[in-house]
């Protein structure tokens, strides 16, 4: 199992896209997100941790969807 896996993960606020479709894959280690101001790093961990909804794609933590399993997401962090 992938812990983080994201699939043309994006959020629009308005007409603005601050994550654009990402695709990433996050396995046993360590791992920074890098940016400037305004890229999208901050909305990415929201998504992430179930606390903002993706506009689009998908995203899965330990296995689970952040949309339909958020309440076993966050059991999951907090473990």
């Amino acid at each position: 199992m992938i812990p983080i896996e994201t699939y043309g993960l994006t959020k629009y606020y308005g007409p603005l896209c601050a994550v654009d479709h990402m695709d990433l894959r996050v396995g046993n280690e360590i791992f920074g997100l890098l940016g400037p101001n305004g890229s999208g790093k901050t909305t990415t961990v929201l998504m992430l941790t179930t606390l903002l909804h993706p506009s689009e794609g998908a995203a899965l933590v330990c296995g689970y969807d952040v949309r339909q399993d958020a309440q076993e997401v966050r059991r999951q962090i907090v473990e």
